[in-house]
């Protein structure tokens, strides 16, 4: 006989050259998969911690990103005081020139600007013009979203403050399950699935309709909620009459506007806020503004052994809008 310990969570077995090797493999697997503990409630707390400082290192990349946008819009008083000089002295910047370089008007500073060689000055001015408008629209919208990340992370360095507290308050032992369902109080507001995932429980979830829906003015509007339905709601929901709306260059929601054939389109209003609704549920909720392509659902296919969510739109507009809260387009929703 030939006696072999295995590991210290599995008891001595004795053997013969004999014993079926096979049966002998089955028994460690077995014993290992029992001796595996449950996570102890200090575990489960750093799990929910280590969450927490995940999504707040992602925060922390979309504010970088926000405040570069804000500060490329904040340059709108340049284009604004710009074509306020060339109003006042167009001979600056005959047709032909490319790079202007003129006294500001309102700081008295000399100043260079890159000009449409191909405009004379007052119609440069008047692109200049209509960048100053973007760029202040843009501006409101860049430094809001700046804002509400910055009150974001603020919200998170106190959740991972008082999750260190809960931590350091007791020793490692100690730590109980209401210790743990603080934890999981304080993360739920950024973490609403934090409950299943401490419980290791499936949360019971009430059926919902297919696609979000919302009703504006008597139009209604649908948006697929993932890659499978939007390539459900694209090329089997909509009628080749509705309009279909997707963001560019981004990956988001499909939308469809219900519209009847052989009826009158629906109107600018509602196709902006329907284009509103496609950037906010889509990578471009935190740009200040993307654009989004629109066109008739009969023009939208998908070519065969595509990826779920991908579609060939044909025949599109575009247009240019800023994210919008569903709450404050659909206030009633």
């Amino acid at each position: 006989m030939v006696g072999r310990r295995l590991k210290k969570y599995i008891p001595v077995m004795y053997f013969s050259k004999k014993t079926n090797k096979k049966h002998f493999i089955m028994y460690i697997c077995t014993m290992k998969t029992e001796s595996k503990q449950p996570p102890s409630p200090a575990d489960r707390i750093r799990a929910v911690r280590n969450r927490i400082k995940a999504l707040r290192k992602h925060e922390e990349k979309k504010l970088s990103k926000q405040r570069a946008e804000a500060e490329e819009a904040s340059r709108y008083t340049r284009y604004s005081q710009a074509a306020d000089t060339l109003m006042a002295a167009p001979a600056i910047a005959p047709r032909g020139t490319a790079n202007a370089e003129f006294k500001n008007v309102h700081t008295g500073e000399t100043e260079t600007i890159a000009l449409n060689p191909a405009l004379d000055a007052l119609e440069n001015a008047e692109l200049l013009y209509k960048k100053a408008r973007k760029g202040r629209r843009g501006y409101e919208t860049a430094t809001a979203n700046v804002e509400e990340t910055s009150a974001a992370l603020d919200k998170l360095d106190g959740i991972i403050n008082t999750i260190e507290e809960i931590v350091n308050d007791k020793n490692q032992q100690d730590l109980d399950d209401g210790d743990v369902e603080r934890a999981r109080e304080i993360a739920e507001e950024f973490l609403p699935d934090i409950a299943t995932t401490l419980s290791g429980k499936k949360k019971q979830v009430e059926p919902q309709v297919p696609f979000k829906r919302y009703v504006i003015d008597g139009w209604e509007i649908y948006l697929g909620k993932n890659s499978e339905q939007n390539d459900e709601l694209s090329i089997k929901f909509a009628k080749p009459s509705d309009i279909w709306l997707h963001v560019a260059a981004h990956a988001g929601s499909h939308v469809i506007i219900r519209h009847k054939k052989d009826t009158p389109n629906p109107p600018k209003e509602i196709i902006h806020k329907a284009a509103q609704l496609a950037v906010w549920y889509s990578k471009a909720r935190h740009t200040s503004y993307a654009e989004v392509h629109v066109t008739e659902a009969r023009f939208v296919r998908k070519r065969r052994h595509a990826p779920p969510g991908e579609v060939i739109a044909e025949r599109c507009k575009a247009v240019r809008v800023e994210p919008k809260d569903p709450k404050l387009i659909v206030p009633s929703d």
